[in-house]
């Protein structure tokens, strides 16, 4: 056995002590990085659990007013009146719950991963004006204005190639986010414009605006500003979470202004989408036309 002398030995030992205090230290970080990890997991099963409790009563009470209503108009008769306010409700309902279910469809198929643009020519004034019609109910519950201003004459067609169904589910959430968070009387205004193959659509309204400590977090999925009992406003903090993800998808942007108290606006920029062919499909509102080679237009 070699005797070390006593400068090799001090050597030695140092050297050993390093090394047991870098292997502590490499245990301390990966402690830490799992603490971390744990405490995000935490967070996300609480997220989602707040999530599936909210939704359970945000799908189930349409459907026990849906169902009741129904029931109501089948077992008994009623007066015209009665009867036309009962089926109002009874869209009503059915509305929210579209529309609530069609961001879960999306927001499941943007996890997995599975997605593909579907890509035709999209008429953009009349996108708009369709799906601002669409929550026509809505806006007269709260007695809103609507106010449009396309990029030139809204009856002129302002063609554009994109996704019009994710377009349409982007611009749904911004109105439907725009009409929730707005006072009594209020007013929404919507503009595109199209520029060097570039849309900007902006949504803006006058309601309560946005706490400015909120922002950062306004996009992530499944929060809200309130929550609990408190909540004062319908929805499950999954609209705008989506808007961005698609828009990351069709790579676009969102972003948003809200000075203090003085309402929110949305912008959103898209970039005309390629396509494989010249745009055979064309799209009004979302729904998909193939121009054939007569001039007859057929539905697919």
């Amino acid at each position: 056995m070699e005797v070390l002398s006593d400068d090799e030995l001090i050597a030695e030992l140092k050297k050993r002590f390093d090394q047991t205090k870098q292997a502590l230290y490499d245990v301390k970080m990966i402690s830490k990085k799992l603490e971390d990890v744990n405490h995000k997991l935490q967070l996300s099963e609480q997220v989602k659990s707040n999530f599936v409790s909210h939704m359970k009563n945000e799908i189930n009470n349409p459907l026990s007013c849906i169902l009741g209503l129904s029931q109501q108009l089948v077992s008994s008769a009623m007066d015209p009146a009665t009867v036309s306010s009962a089926a109002s409700l009874i869209y009503n309902e059915a509305f929210s719950l579209d529309f609530q279910l069609r961001n879960i469809f999306a927001a499941a198929e943007l996890e997995s991963g599975d997605t593909s643009l579907q890509v035709s020519m999209v008429d953009i004034n009349n996108l708009i004006t369709s799906t601002v019609e669409s929550f026509h109910h809505l806006i007269q519950d709260k007695n809103l204005t609507v106010h449009f201003s396309p990029n030139g004459d809204e009856h002129q067609r302002l063609l554009f190639k994109t996704d019009a169904e994710r377009l349409t589910l982007v611009i749904s959430n911004l109105i439907s986010n725009a009409i929730e968070f707005n006072e009594e009387n209020g007013q929404i205004t919507v503009q595109a414009q199209v520029l060097d193959d570039l849309l900007t659509l902006t949504v803006s309204d006058t309601g309560i605006g946005i706490d400015m400590a909120q922002l950062h977090r306004l996009f992530d999925r499944f929060v809200q500003g309130e929550s609990g009992m408190r909540k004062s406003h319908k929805g499950h903090g999954l609209g705008l979470s989506i808007t961005q993800a698609v828009l990351d998808l069709m790579q676009g942007s969102v972003s948003v202004n809200s000075p203090e108290g003085h309402g929110a606006t949305f912008t959103i920029s898209v970039p005309e989408l390629p396509s494989d062919a010249d745009a055979d499909a064309f799209s009004v509102d979302g729904n998909e036309f193939l121009f054939g080679d007569d001039d007859g237009v057929e539905a697919f």
